[in-house]
């Protein structure tokens, strides 16, 4: 009777561990990324089969002075995954990963998927390149597909859905291009830089824009010659950065707005409850739609 009580306590603790086993491997596990940006990717190849937390999400946070708390860096040390943007954008990930290297986290950067695609100026904003998004998509789905092959076939489903929508960001890039051909434009920073590289606009006042980003005053100069381009509408539209909202950009809008220019608002991560395609084509809609208020001000 001892014997066969021991035998069905062993079956117990051997039914419970393995159910224990497979319940863990079940859960969603952790991804967490530098940027909502790249956590809204995570969440479209992921699905309900991982738990995203994306550390930068709220639209009043200027990602280039963000630092982070403790908090922030409990949740990356628990991650399997960590998605980042890279080429110093995001620092203080970098500096968070270093200091707490954890055996078998996974670590994408995008901006190390292709050096290629990345401008000669280093722009950092490498987000607004669909291929970019892409590449990222490709890579989180083979991590997420070896970390829980179960759900591979839904992850290889899922990363072919987003692949397809990233279309419509290109066929509203192509209304836009087509509608508003060679433009000329300029910005107070240059968030915007690689999808006017893929429209094929030439982006002028790029010293004052690098500097406006790192936070650097620009010469008395370069302001000048800034101004002067809004003016003597030597551009099509002003773009500027919606995060940022000191006296300097609240003039240069103010210059614009005088001048006729038209004016069009970037962000640097996607907003809340919207998806990455999302982002990018209501973007270039705004844009479009900017644009068509005005007849004047082409310069080609």
């Amino acid at each position: 009777m001892l014997k066969s009580h021991h035998f069905w306590i062993i079956v117990s603790q051997i039914v419970f561990w393995s159910w224990a086993s497979a319940a863990a491997q079940a859960a969603p596990f952790s991804v967490v990324a530098a940027e909502s940006t790249y956590g809204v990717i995570a969440e479209a190849i992921g699905g309900p089969y991982v738990r995203v937390e994306s550390i930068i999400k709220n639209p009043n946070v200027d990602p280039h002075l963000f630092e982070a708390d403790p908090a922030v860096a409990r949740e990356v040390a628990q991650a399997r995954v960590v998605v980042l943007n890279g080429i110093g954008y995001d620092r203080w990930m970098e500096k968070l990963l270093a200091a707490n290297p954890v055996p078998g986290r996974q670590v994408v950067i995008a901006a190390d998927l292709d050096p290629h695609l990345i401008m000669a100026d280093k722009n950092p904003h490498i987000f607004y390149d669909p291929r970019v998004a892409l590449l990222t998509a490709a890579r989180l789905t083979r991590l997420f597909s070896q970390d829980d092959p179960a759900h591979a076939p839904q992850f290889a489903q899922n990363f072919q859905n987003f692949s397809q929508s990233l279309l419509q960001i290109y066929s509203a890039a192509q209304a836009v291009m087509t509608r508003h051909p060679a433009l000329t434009v300029t910005a107070t920073e240059p968030v915007f830089g690689y999808m006017l590289r893929y429209l094929g606009y030439d982006s002028i006042n790029e010293k004052f824009q690098f500097n406006v980003m790192n936070d650097t005053e620009a010469a008395p100069k370069e302001v000048a010659r800034f101004d002067n381009s809004l003016r003597s509408h030597q551009v099509a539209v002003l773009f500027y950065n919606e995060q940022v909202t000191d006296p300097l950009t609240q003039r240069i809008k103010g210059i614009a707005k005088d001048a006729g220019v038209p004016v069009v608002g970037i962000n640097e991560f996607v907003p809340p409850h919207t998806g990455y395609v999302q982002w990018q084509v209501e973007t270039l809609q705004a844009l479009d739609k900017a644009l068509a208020s005005t007849t004047g001000n082409r310069t080609h």
